[in-house]
Parts: structure tokens; C-alpha cells; sequence
């Protein structure tokens, strides 16, 4: 569960904060800490590789890739807290809060992702229909191939709370561990969504001023939104499934209705693409339900202890 982040500003006075609480932290703790972190810098070191090595710019693979990493790193979270003793029950308020802003804004984000797959899925239907009709209607199968577009959606991207949460500075050890382990948790979950986003919808500033805000939390992090932002301005950000699709669309519709290889082309990339989508959008449902679950569980306990 994972999201938002504009905290890590690194001013004095947090840097003054930051250190008297790895003075005060028991040895074991700090172990599991520092363990966590180095959880996520691997995967992200996996995901960073795995874009150097691609000649294409973004495939669904690799989109999928990225967004694996959540649940992973949900299950990473959850394992500190245990390593912590740091149960649901105890959390102070502004951890309570940091959780259930941060799980809003990221189902709102799951929300978006699933309709612009919905969006680019229905385009793919629409050509697999035109498809249909090449032997029948072949005329009419030609009018109607036309390629796959970016969602253009007319709601705007919100993400709520992006500043810091005002704390304590005498806040206890566990709540500040909390903290700093869900800034990581956000600030990845918004870069992954932002990937996903940007590779189906056309609203590319605001999701990629979305993306920045906390890429400072990991020094891998950083590396990787350099290279994706550069591929992105050099290359241009759709996945390449569906630059394949569209070239085959073209040359179905340049080399007109009698050219049955380029249909048969068309047809196994629109196939390799529905296969990518669905995958894709399998994570997304699951990883929906985990953080949905997960949030009610939060409202559900709040709920207890006021009527106690």
C-alpha cells in the first residue's frame, strides 16, 4: 500500500530530528529499518536494470514489472511492523492519518488505471471487430481500423495531502520508523502509478508533476525517474504493444483488402497486446482489493475504539 510524498525536504531541522531518533532507536529496530530499506533498493535496482537493458522505451512487461513491486513492498511494510511490535492498535493519530490519506489517494489512482485500460482495451476490441469483417465486409473492415489513442479523460488527476504531516518532535521510536517507511511506501507508490498513467492516458504534466514529489527517499529511485524521464522526452512515453499494433494497423489499411499477411500480423500483435492488458490489469484488481481490505480493517479498529 503505497503512496503520495513531498516530506523528505531535508532541512536542518528535520536532518536534527532525523538524527536524534537514530540515536535514541534500539539496535534491533534500526536493523529492521535499515533491512526495509535495502528490500526496496533492490527491487527498484531490479526494475532500473531491467529498463537500461530494453532497446524499446516501455513495454507492458516492464510496466508490469514496476507495478509488482507494490504488493511486494506492501508486504515489506507490514513485516517491519511486526519486526517493530508496532500493532494497528498502537499507532498514534498522525500515523493513523499518514495510512488512510495515503491508501485514499492510491485506490483513486487504481481507479484511474483501471479505466484507461478499459479505454485502450475497448480500441483493441474495436479492431479485433474490424478484423472480423475483412472477409464479409472488407470495405467496411477498412473504414473502421482505426489505431489505439491515449485516454483522454476529462477528470482531473487529484492526489490529495502531499505535504508533510505536522509531528511531534517527542513522537516515540516506533511512530517515527512508521513514517519513514510509509514516505518510501508513497513516494514509489505515485512513481509506479505515474508510469502506468503516463503510458495510457494523455494528461502527461500533472502525472509527471506527480511523480517528483518524493524521489528523494531512494537514491535508486532518483536514478530510475532520470533515465524513465529522459526516455520519456527522447522517446515518447506509449508502450510499445501498441506502436505495434498501429504499425500494422497503417499497413493494413495502406496495402488495402487483399493482403491477408498484414491481417494475420494485425491480429497475433492485437492478441500479444490483450495479453499484456490483462495481466496488467489483474495487479491492478488485486493490489485494489489488498489496500481496500487493508483500509477498512483501519476504519474498522477506529470505529471499536470509539464505541469503547
Amino acid at each position: 500500500m503505497i503512496l503520495q510524498i513531498n516530506r523528505f525536504k531535508f532541512s536542518n531541522n528535520h536532518n536534527h530530528h532525523h538524527k536524534r531518533h537514530l540515536r535514541n532507536m534500539s539496535e534491533a529496530d534500526l536493523a529492521s529499518l535499515q533491512a526495509f530499506r535495502s528490500q526496496v533498493s533492490e527491487k527498484l535496482n531490479r526494475v532500473l536494470e531491467s529498463l537500461k537493458l530494453r532497446s524499446e522505451f516501455v513495454s507492458l512487461t516492464w510496466i508490469h514489472e514496476c507495478f509488482h513491486m507494490l504488493p511486494m513492498i506492501n508486504n515489506d511494510f507490514a513485516k517491519l511492523m511486526v519486526e517493530i511490535d508496532y500493532a494497528m492498535s498502537t499507532w498514534e493519530s498522525s500515523s493513523i492519518d499518514e495510512y488512510l490519506d495515503y491508501t485514499m489517494n492510491l485506490l483513486e489512482l487504481l481507479n484511474s488505471i483501471s479505466s484507461s485500460i478499459s479505454h485502450v482495451n475497448h480500441a483493441r476490441v474495436l479492431l479485433m471487430h474490424a478484423l472480423s469483417l475483412m472477409e464479409s465486409s472488407p470495405i467496411m473492415a477498412i473504414e473502421r481500423m482505426k489505431e489505439i489513442k491515449k485516454h483522454d479523460c476529462v477528470k482531473e488527476l487529484k492526489v490529495r495531502n502531499l505535504d508533510p504531516i505536522k509531528r511531534n518532535g517527542n513522537g516515540n521510536e516506533k511512530d517515527w520508523i512508521f513514517h519513514e517507511a510509509i514516505m518510501v511506501l508513497k513516494s514509489i507508490g505515485l512513481w509506479v502509478c505515474g508510469v502506468v498513467l503516463l503510458a495510457l492516458k494523455n494528461d502527461d504534466k500533472p502525472i509527471m508533476e506527480m511523480m517528483k514529489h518524493g524521489v528523494f527517499v531512494d537514491s535508486t529511485l532518483m536514478v530510475l525517474d532520470n533515465i524513465f524521464r529522459k526516455k520519456f522526452m527522447d522517446e515518447g512515453g506509449f508502450v510499445k504493444e501498441v506502436d505495434s499494433v498501429n504499425e500494422s494497423v497503417h499497413l493494413v489499411v495502406s496495402s488495402g483488402i487483399s493482403d491477408c499477411k498484414n491481417g494475420m500480423e494485425l491480429k497475433r500483435r492485437l492478441e500479444v497486446f490483450g495479453n499484456g492488458l490483462k495481466c496488467l490489469k489483474e495487479e491492478e484488481e488485486g493490489l485494489f482489493g489488498s489496500v481496500l481490505a487493508a483500509r477498512n480493517e483501519v476504519l474498522e479498529a477506529l470505529r471499536n475504539n470509539d464505541s469503547h
